[in-house]
């Protein structure tokens, strides 16, 4: 999969905090993942001090695994889903600049 088949885009809602981090599996497919906002900053955490650790979702059954040089995405039931842990960094980096999000 190539960096430009992954992108992290704002939540369908107006004013939900969060973000969708969305794959472009082929032409017709997508496989998106919903973060929620304290999901979100504590990947932009771990990120930023470049460690490695695992985010338990809020659904129990799903999580992701960032190591230094791939994080991966396991969905309950779904394939899982990697991408290189730089490329996720700079990706949430800029969409974070980009979408000002309250730190509380």
């Amino acid at each position: 999969m190539t960096d430009n088949e992954f992108r992290i885009d704002t939540p369908y809602l107006p004013g939900e905090k969060g973000c969708r981090m969305i794959w472009a599996i082929n032409e017709d497919e997508e496989k998106i993942i919903y973060l929620r906002n304290d999901d979100l900053k504590e990947l932009e955490e771990i990120l930023e001090n470049g460690s490695t650790a695992k985010i338990e979702l809020e659904d129990g059954a799903s999580s992701i695994l960032v190591n230094s040089d791939v994080t991966d995405f396991f969905l309950d039931g779904e394939k899982h889903l990697k991408i290189e842990t730089l490329v996720l960094k700079v990706a949430l980096k800029q969409f974070l600049k980009n979408n000002k999000t309250d730190n509380s």
